[in-house]
Parts: structure tokens; C-alpha cells; sequence
């Protein structure tokens, strides 16, 4: 198992609920490192500087939704898992909803005893993802770099039509970029 601290980020407004993630957690991963908040104020003061592995969030919050909660996190920290755990989502439309807007998953409140496996998967299947990401990112880095470099000696070149070339390629580093 991996040995460094898991840094988990839990949105949950009631105590008995907080504690309770808390304890099944530490069944997944005992070195551990929780940020919590229990309102909107408190999630976007927190959230960005804990840098979490992963959210695990409520839905209903008493001034905003986790679906609100899952839209931040996608637009600060878009890699990370986000899972719902929660006693609401058993309308088949807001479980899709919540999934298509992309969250990792969700976890009724009366099945908790499960969210050590659910956060093993989550985790392996994100890890599987941030890898993914980290080939396409370099594969990109190479192809702007050999464009570059194209284009560079492009410009040396004094050949009729050369300077529409550049201008073509050109454009095309400016998209990838």
C-alpha cells in the first residue's frame, strides 16, 4: 500500500455523518489527512489549499447542493475524484445527473460500511486516468516542440510558398496550444 498520507477533502454538515465517513476511511487508508467543511463558505475557503486526493461530499448542504459542490471542484480541481455520499440519491434521474456532471460515484449513507471498496476503485480507476492524461499531456509537449522546430527552420528556408507554409503551421501550434 502506498505510504503517503491520503488526503481526503469531506463536505458534510452533520457530526454523526462526518464521523462515521471518517471511521470508514480509515478502514481503506489509515494515514490520513481530512479537511472539512460543513457549508459553501467553508468549501471554497479550503478546498483549492488542501489539494485533496479525493472529495467526498453530502448532497444536501444547508446553502448549497453537492452537485454545486461537484461543478467547483470540477472547474478548480478537475483530476480529482469526487464521490457522493448521501442519503438522497435514490432518484435514478439525480444519480444520472450527478454522474454525467462527473462524479466518480455515489454511496447511499446506509450502505457506508462499503466505502472502503468504493474508494479502491475509485482511486485505482482515477489513478488509471491521471496516467492517461500524463501520456497525452507529453505526447502533446513532443508534437508542439517538433513543430517548432519545423516552423523555425521553415523560416530559414527561402522557397516560393514558404512563408504560406509557416503561416499554416503556425496556426495549427496556436491551436494546440
Amino acid at each position: 500500500m502506498d505510504t503517503e498520507i491520503f488526503k481526503v477533502f469531506i463536505l458534510e454538515d452533520q457530526q454523526l455523518d462526518l464521523e462515521l465517513n471518517k471511521r470508514q476511511v480509515r478502514k481503506y487508508r489509515p494515514d490520513v489527512l481530512f479537511a472539512v467543511a460543513r457549508n459553501r463558505t467553508e468549501f471554497r475557503e479550503k478546498l483549492v489549499d488542501f489539494q485533496p486526493d479525493i472529495v467526498l461530499s453530502d448532497y444536501n448542504l444547508p446553502d448549497m447542493n453537492g452537485l454545486d459542490a461537484l461543478l467547483y471542484v470540477r472547474e478548480y480541481l478537475d483530476g480529482t475524484p469526487f464521490i457522493f455520499i448521501t442519503g438522497v440519491l435514490n432518484d435514478e434521474e439525480k444519480v444520472a445527473d450527478t454522474i454525467l456532471s462527473g462524479a466518480s460515484g455515489y454511496l447511499l449513507k446506509e450502505n457506508l460500511r462499503k466505502l472502503p471498496e468504493v474508494l479502491a476503485t475509485v482511486v485505482e480507476q482515477n489513478s488509471q486516468v491521471m496516467q492517461h492524461r500524463e501520456r497525452e499531456w507529453e505526447r502533446r509537449k513532443s508534437n508542439q516542440t517538433l513543430l517548432a522546430k519545423s516552423i523555425a527552420e521553415l523560416r530559414e528556408a527561402n522557397f516560393l510558398g514558404s512563408d504560406k507554409i509557416v503561416s499554416a503551421l503556425q496556426k495549427v501550434a496556436d491551436n494546440l496550444g
